[in-house]
């Protein structure tokens, strides 16, 4: 087992763990949740060798260890897959898969390719992961490269797992190949620590939950001496029906009209959205959700079909030309696509808004001091110095809240949502959704993707769903019906 004993850390006089001990035993999968600062992050990276504690120990097995950088925690078989995905996107799946020891030939120092590449097929058939070896990293969605980041730690000889919001990306049917994944790491006797905003995942999965607030232990229960709404509460002090809040908004004319738009993973969809409306797009993993939004923003190329906005025909090929018909559009790839990582927060919040914190032809720190603070009072962004700490240090929510300020800045008027609150915490996702309800209660529109399905229920007010590229079916709020709607994205029934 793995005991943390009186475990403390402080970055420059701010305390984020306060005294903590938890214990992990073999063959248990241990939740650990808590909202975005709670302190998670901090605590694991201190387990896998990241941060080295101020005070307090770490105990394996009963022996002190003392990590001071990941190798050390790495040899003593601790992985850990992180939620911002570390594979080399230029290289193919197999070479990702066995980075830490490449195969060489029999006699040449050569790496054996298709050796590497048959051992890859085989270790991912093991675990039951259905993708081709060879392709590039660059080349397959957000959901297959987190099963290859967990595949790539699997194919080591640690014992110790620990998952940071891995079904973040995924849809539900990659979510059960996951639990059926980890449930076979329990019965190897691994230890699995399984951190999660996803209530429900965490009450369906694991054997005990550990609760973090402000960087202190709340409670360690066995899962079934706990309900949803008794951990909202520990979490954030929240019901669980406070979770997904319905902002009414008057619907109106149609803002936004597809006509058999037709692109990479697209093909032939149509669809309307009206102002003052909320439309949910739902679909598995190659549904084409995901690209079929960023073939609307310009950021893929659209093969054929129209788009209309206030009924007057866009055609737009680069982002930009988006942004100039007021579209606002919001990357599911946080790391890669959404944030400048070496750049300050405030730096972030204005990278897309730059034409506005000009005066005669300087940028003006007023400016600038102006927007960020209304940005970080308006979405609550903690930060200890927007205009001293790099976005890199914040938690994943907070990057996410930085990311819709800028957008919210650039003053548009449909916002593509792709995602919006992967990985933010409970009460964090519960802000994002009061955002978006007064956007569109200000008569602005709304199209969101994302892999949840309770969240697309909550606050959509029509949905669409799409399966391998086609569309399947839509549903207005009235007709809302879960199972239904699980058949459309599996491809059972469509709609008519």
């Amino acid at each position: 087992m793995i005991e943390i004993k009186n475990i403390s850390k402080s970055f420059r006089s701010v305390c984020v763990l306060k005294a903590i001990n938890a214990t992990f035993y073999d063959g248990e999968i241990h939740g650990l949740v808590g909202e975005n600062g709670a302190g998670k992050s901090t605590l694991m990276k201190i387990l896998s060798g990241v941060y080295i504690p101020d005070s307090g120990i770490v105990e394996i097995d009963g022996e002190p260890v003392a990590f001071s950088t990941p190798v050390d925690a790495y040899n003593r078989g601790i992985r850990i897959v992180h939620q911002e995905l570390s594979l080399i996107k230029s290289l193919s799946i197999a070479e990702n898969v066995f980075i830490h020891k490449y195969r060489n030939g029999s006699f040449t120092k050569i790496v054996d390719r298709k050796k590497l590449e048959q051992e890859a097929k085989q270790m991912l058939r093991e675990w039951d992961i259905d993708i081709d070896p060879t392709e590039k990293v660059c080349n397959v969605s957000m959901a297959v490269r987190q099963l290859v980041e967990i595949a790539r730690e699997l194919s080591t000889s640690g014992r110790i797992i620990i998952l940071d919001e891995p079904t973040s990306s995924l849809t539900q049917n990659e979510i059960q190949h996951l639990f059926r994944i980890v449930r076979l790491l329990k019965q190897k006797n691994y230890i699995v620590i399984f951190i999660s905003h996803r209530l429900n995942e965490v009450i369906d999965l694991v054997d005990r939950i550990t609760v973090l607030k402000d960087g202190e232990v709340m409670a360690t229960k066995a899962t079934n001496d706990l309900d949803s709404s008794q951990i909202c509460n520990l979490i954030a002090g929240k019901d669980i029906c406070d979770l997904y809040p319905k902002m009414e908004s008057t619907i109106s004319d149609v803002a936004l009209e597809v006509k058999n738009l037709c692109g990479e993973g697209v093909n032939n969809i149509s669809f309307k959205v009206r102002w003052g409306e909320i439309f949910g797009v739902a679909g598995l993993m190659g549904a084409g959700r995901s690209e079929l939004i960023r073939t609307i923003f310009g950021a893929n190329e659209q093969y054929s079909g129209e788009v209309y906005l206030e009924g007057r025909a866009i055609r737009v090929s680069h982002p930009q030309e988006a942004i100039d018909a007021r579209l606002g559009f919001l990357t599911e790839s946080r790391a890669d696509e959404g944030i400048f990582p070496d750049l300050t927060v405030s730096e972030n919040m204005i990278m897309i808004n730059i034409g506005k914190v000009v005066e005669r032809l300087f940028l003006s720190a007023a400016k600038i001091r102006a927007k960020t603070e209304s940005a970080v009072k308006r979405l609550r962004i903690v930060s200890f110095d927007p205009y001293r700490q790099l976005i890199s240090q914040l938690s994943g929510g907070n990057q996410q809240k930085v990311i819709l300020g800028r957008l919210l800045g650039s003053n548009p008027r449909i916002l593509l949502l792709d995602e919006p609150t992967r990985g933010v915490d409970i009460g964090n996702k519960t802000e994002i959704h009061k955002i978006m309800g007064q956007f569109v209660k200000d008569g602005g529109a709304v199209v969101m993707v994302s892999s949840e399905i309770d969240e697309l229920l909550g606050i959509s007010d029509r949905l669409l769903v799409l399966h391998e590229g086609n569309y399947a079916g839509e549903f207005e709020r009235k007709d809302f019906n879960k199972e239904a709607i699980l058949r459309c994205m599996m491809g059972v029934t469509k709609t008519a």
